[in-house]
């Protein structure tokens, strides 16, 4: 295992970043280099991995792709540079050559996908498929969406081991008549093709929220759709919440923001000390990652969700504080779109917190929104610290009001 430190992250994100992109393109050929960072993911324990736009001058033809240079152990494979400097080891790749997601190439393939879902569901004219990237976390997942026609399919590209667990977990809604996106189709190398999903995300009627507020769902609507999963989901293997891995989300903090470390760490501590005195609800099946961006909604109701790759055995409270700290990072992000969210974040906290534990619900918000710090852009980072802040300060203020009722009784 590799051991995530900021120094991972200034070599991968910082000036060296063109250098590393450069040794590995070579130096036949190359001009007019430039090198963007994308994105930046790192897992504690398993090392730092950036995602670069790059473009390029080859032999009299500009080319625009995207690399990715990586400090994580990856398998060994065609088309991974090794990079060191007798210090680290860094692995650079095309995006379409992860190691780990051997169907991304075919994935991405507008001629093969436009064929292969014609014949799985009929989706267009066979002809060639416009194909679009829409995620992307190096050697754990790719989301594309794939318009042939007027039709329109998702594919989701994981590890080849890990596409079947995802078919079981939308079979099994579809079975249960829990609107969520059908499986049309997959591949040996870890391509699963998905129906599109109904009505809009629940971001953008939040968005809209100012001039169409009919159109966003009553946090009770929220919560029974997730009481409409059906009772086996808790027989799926548990995957751990965010405030489970409390720890691992706070490490990769610290390292995102050096200056900020012992202020992570006593948020850190104090999610903890307030969920050992609140009370926790039965096991229950869950979402897993239940925010506004995986949530559909239609004419004010919730209609279902995406991503189901963590459905299984939880607790609701962490449904529910994945929303809310989701919800809460929005106004920073886009301060014009979602200037409204405060208002409809609290709203809803009050109708959540009258089904689970207020104080706990808000200590679960804050461990959300540590996982969010170490993936955002350097000017966010700092912006999240604040805000799961005021979620732990709201959870002693929630445990201040309980312990104030209990002595009045």
């Amino acid at each position: 295992m590799t051991i995530c430190v900021p120094e991972d992250l200034a070599l991968l994100s910082g000036p060296d970043s063109h250098d590393l992109v450069r040794a590995a393109l070579g130096p036949a050929g190359v001009e007019e280099l430039a090198v963007e960072v994308e994105a930046v993911h790192h897992r504690p324990g398993f090392g730092v991995s950036a995602v670069y736009r790059v473009g390029y001058r080859h032999a009299g033809a500009t080319v625009c792709e995207h690399m990715v240079a990586s400090t994580a152990e990856v398998p060994h494979a065609e088309g991974v540079a090794t990079l060191q400097d007798g210090e680290r080891h860094v692995r650079v790749w095309r995006r379409n050559d992860d190691p780990a997601l051997p169907g991304l190439r075919t994935a991405t393939d507008a001629v093969a996908m436009g064929a292969w879902l014609h014949d799985l569901a009929d989706l267009g004219d066979g002809g060639r498929a416009h194909v679009n990237v829409l995620g992307y976390r190096p050697t754990r997942r790719a989301v594309l969406r794939v318009r042939c026609g007027d039709d329109v399919a998702y594919l989701k590209v994981l590890p080849a081991h890990r596409a079947h667990r995802l078919v079981a977990r939308h079979e099994m809604l579809t079975r249960a008549a829990v609107e969520a996106p059908r499986v049309l189709g997959t591949t040996k190398s870890g391509i699963v093709a998905l129906s599109a999903m109904s009505g809009v995300p629940l971001a953008t009627v939040i968005a809209d929220a100012p001039r169409r507020p009919e159109a966003v769902p009553a946090p009770e609507q929220v919560i029974a759709w997730l009481e409409t999963l059906p009772p086996e989901v808790v027989d799926l293997p548990r995957r751990p919440s965010w405030v489970d891995r409390i720890d691992f989300h706070a490490t990769a903090a610290r390292a995102a923001l050096p200056s900020s470390a012992e202020a992570i760490s006593t948020l850190e501590d104090g999610i903890g000390d307030v969920l050992a005195a609140s009370p926790s609800g039965p096991v229950v099946p869950t979402h897993g990652d239940f925010y506004e961006a995986n949530v559909f909604v239609a004419d004010g109701r919730v209609r279902g969700a995406i991503d189901l790759d963590s459905l299984g055995p939880g607790a609701r409270e962490d449904d529910l504080a994945t929303m809310l700290g989701h919800l809460s990072v929005l106004p920073s992000l886009a301060p014009a779109l979602y200037g409204h969210v405060p208002e409809l974040t609290e709203e809803w906290f009050h109708s959540f917190a009258g089904r689970v534990d207020p104080a706990g619900l808000a200590a679960r918000a804050a461990a959300v929104v540590v996982s969010l710090i170490a993936g955002a852009s350097p000017g966010q980072r700092e912006a999240r610290l604040v805000q799961a802040c005021w979620w732990l300060r709201r959870a002693h203020l929630e445990m201040g009001v309980h312990e104030e009722m209990g002595r009045t009784r």
